[in-house]
């Protein structure tokens, strides 16, 4: 393994170049440290000495992998259950009453960026508790294989447990092995895949509700633009779309109207 040099200046702002210029992706001065952080165990899974190494190996293009390991680790978020509370609020408050009324017997809901798989999770435990009559399906989404294939798997240690009340345990998960497993019922309301969001995803499908939480904070103006119309080809008249909480204002976009409802704010297709 490489001893790690994290340099100053010079060595970010090529980061800085390559990650606009070949991903679109935008990551300011005043998050040096935080990602230089999180770049730390890339840096040391493939042997590079320095963040000028990474720039360069970026530049040429000729790992989709170790594309793939960047754009994770400088989006990825902490994975709690019924985490965050913003969401739950839009989901208790808005989204269930609304997928409810809209009198519908399927419901598609796609999330984004879905890492070790408990927000998935946790909202099939709330619609199941919520809307039982209603046939959820809900596609979840990593860069990450990895990421995937073990969140697919529905088991978790009592450190990955931080969030879950007693009675969505009990009710909905069983111990196994001193770990504890989803049950199948909620499992089978999951599907997990990758996706890189840049390599394009037109094929999905029809979607009645998208979840990509703060996964366009990094990307520029022109990619979020971009991003943006291609989800809205995918949400059904009137779908909604849940960019995030950190940072919930998007670009001015013509197949969007922004909705600041009591119980949050999203994003509401244009009929």
């Amino acid at each position: 393994m490489s001893s790690v040099a994290f340099e100053e200046g010079g060595a970010y702002q090529s980061l800085q170049a390559v990650l606009q210029n070949a991903f679109g992706v935008v990551v300011g001065d005043e998050r040096q440290q935080t990602i230089t952080a999180m770049l730390k165990p890339v840096l040391s899974d493939y042997s590079f000495s320095s963040l000028e190494e990474l720039a360069s190996a970026l530049e040429k293009g000729d790992s989709g992998n170790l594309r793939n390991s960047v754009l994770q680790a400088i989006t990825t978020h902490e994975d709690h259950w019924f985490s965050p509370q913003e969401l739950n609020t839009l989901v208790d408050g808005y989204l269930v009453p609304d997928m409810l009324g809209s009198g519908k017997d399927q419901y598609r809901i796609w999330v984004i960026s879905s890492n070790g798989g408990q927000l998935p999770y946790s909202l099939a435990m709330k619609l199941k508790d919520a809307a039982p009559a209603v046939n959820v399906t809900i596609d979840a989404t990593d860069i990450s294989e990895e990421v995937v294939k073990q969140a697919e798997t529905g088991v978790y240690d009592e450190a990955s447990m931080n969030g879950m009340d007693a009675e969505s345990r009990k009710k909905y998960m069983h111990e196994q092995d001193e770990q504890w497993r989803v049950n199948d019922d909620i499992r089978s309301m999951v599907g997990f895949s990758t996706c890189n969001l840049l390599d394009g995803f037109e094929e999905r499908g029809h979607y009645d509700l998208i979840i990509c939480l703060d996964g366009l904070v990094y990307f520029s103006l022109a990619i979020k633009n971009m991003l943006l119309d291609s989800f809205a080809k995918l949400l059904d008249p009137s779908g909604i779309l849940v960019p995030g909480v950190n940072d919930p204002m998007l670009p001015m976009n013509e197949n969007f109207e922004r909705v600041q409802h009591e119980a949050g704010t999203f994003y509401r297709q244009k009929s």
